[in-house]
């Protein structure tokens, strides 16, 4: 048994990491084909410019950490965006770079949060589900907005591209993806007692070992449930953390939108807003590559090139946007190594109150009406 699991695992590392190889050589491909000389001489001509490529995204992270926030307020926490945007940075440092990097992130995350300030592991990972549940069908927003201001540019790429024009109702369709997956995770999550009723169930098995392991955890299931319930009645806490992950997503187009203007590529907006879209679902099923690596590259040099961007600008904006991210993974994995230490926090922000654990009572009483 214990062979075939190790055999399980090795086989998942090897293909991750094929997958990892193909992405890349996707990329060098793709920059491969257009003018080097071209190409160099887009990136170069952003010039100074190029800096303010870091705005969106760190609006888009602030805005995603400000609704991760307002989650953990309405279980009782008094997060501020202080102390989540570093966590959040951390987080997002893992999930662009691992495969499947969401759970790896939702991990560091609740682990971070805890020992930096204070909050209870149970309510990071209830915090983590809501925000699933939330940018799922933020997620579904923002594909149906993004096609329905670009339907005609889609439209038209799509008969250059595959003589017809199906492509924006297909991009359309895909908004229905995450809004199922939204509503499943928030049926799931809010359901009554759900955890409750697990137990109960589970203590009915005839195993004596079950039934004490069981009981021996019914305090933090009764626990967590108190806090499901909360999230419950918190209308206004899930209203504003929709808009804000709505926010960050709007903030990853005008991002590209930037670049483009930057490498000389004259794309409209409302077109960058639909190819985001469509590409934003294509990042989000391609689970393997980090980040959809070579898969959206491919997808952006395509449509870009449609639209009327050059060969040489399309290669250089892939090359800018990936540049981008990477600045940002190794600001994430500095953030992530120093709140791992003690004082770690103190040391990236000074102006952060020191966490300090919380009275169980803080979290576990039920929320007033």
């Amino acid at each position: 048994m214990k062979l075939g699991l190790r055999l399980d695992g090795r086989v998942k590392v090897a293909l991750q990491v094929a997958c990892a190889v193909a992405a890349v050589a996707i990329v060098a491909r793709l920059v491969g084909r257009a003018d080097a000389v071209a190409t160099w001489r887009a990136v170069i001509g952003a010039g100074p410019w190029v800096l303010l490529a870091v705005g969106p995204f760190a609006v888009g992270m602030a805005a995603d950490a400000w609704g991760t926030a307002a989650l953990l307020r309405a279980l009782g926490h008094r997060t501020t965006l202080a102390q989540m945007l570093p966590v959040r940075l951390a987080g997002e440092a893992l999930h662009v770079t691992m495969p499947a990097g969401f759970l790896a992130a939702d991990g560091a995350a609740a682990m971070l949060l805890e020992s930096r300030h204070g909050i209870p592991a149970r309510d990071g990972v209830v915090a983590a589900v809501a925000r699933k549940w939330l940018v799922m069908r933020s997620h579904a927003g923002y594909i149906a907005a993004g096609t329905l201001a670009g339907f005609a540019a889609l439209a038209a790429l799509s008969r250059d591209l595959v003589g017809s024009s199906a492509l924006p109702w297909i991009v359309l369709a895909s908004a229905l993806v995450p809004l199922a997956l939204s509503e499943g995770t928030r049926a799931a999550l809010l359901g009554r007692s759900t955890l409750a009723r697990l137990h109960a169930t589970l203590a009915r098995l005839p195993s004596r070992r079950l039934v004490r392991w069981l009981e021996s955890r019914r305090p933090g299931i009764e626990a967590t449930d108190a806090q499901i319930a909360r999230l419950r009645v918190a209308g206004h806490a899930t209203a504003v953390a929709t808009l804000a992950f709505l926010a960050s997503w709007c903030c990853e187009a005008l991002e590209t939108a930037l670049l483009l203007r930057l490498v000389g590529a004259e794309v409209e907006l409302t077109s960058v807003f639909a190819v985001e879209a469509g590409l934003s679902m294509v990042r989000s099923l391609v689970v393997l590559a980090p980040s959809g690596l070579g898969v959206v590259d491919l997808g952006y040099a395509t449509m870009f090139l449609g639209l009327g961007a050059s060969p040489a600008s399309a290669s250089a904006f892939v090359l800018l946007k990936r540049g981008k991210e990477a600045a940002w993974v190794a600001v994430g994995f500095v953030l992530l190594a120093v709140l791992r230490r003690p004082g770690g926090t103190a040391t990236v922000l000074a102006a952060l109150p020191p966490g300090r654990p919380r009275r169980a009572s803080a979290w576990t009483r039920p929320a007033s009406t």
